[in-house]
C-alpha cells in the first residue's frame, strides 16, 4: 500500500532556516550597518547594471510576446484541461 504522505527534507529546510534566522538577526543587531550595505549594493547594480538589466528585461518580453504569439503559444503542457482559464 503506498501512502500518499509526503517526506519533508528535513537537511533543506534547516538550512534554509539557519540561514534566514542568522540573517534576521545580523540585520536586526546591525541596522545601520544593513542599510549601509544595502545602498552600497543598490548604487553598484544601479550604476554598473542598470543598462544591461535594462535591455535584458526588453529581451525577455520580446521574446515572451513572441512565443505568445507565435505557433508555439497554443502548445499546451500535459494532459489535463487547465484549472483556471
Amino acid at each position: 500500500m503506498m501512502s500518499n504522505v509526503k517526506k519533508k527534507d528535513v537537511p533543506l529546510i534547516s538550512i534554509s532556516l539557519v540561514a534566514i534566522l542568522f540573517i534576521a538577526a545580523a540585520l536586526s543587531l546591525f541596522p545601520q550597518q544593513s542599510a549601509d550595505a544595502a545602498n552600497a549594493i543598490y548604487t553598484f547594480v544601479t550604476r554598473t547594471l542598470g543598462s544591461a538589466v535594462q535591455v535584458l528585461v526588453l529581451l525577455a518580453m520580446g521574446l515572451v510576446i513572441y512565443l505568445a504569439t507565435s505557433k508555439y503559444g497554443n502548445i499546451r503542457l500535459g494532459e489535463g484541461k487547465p484549472e483556471y482559464s
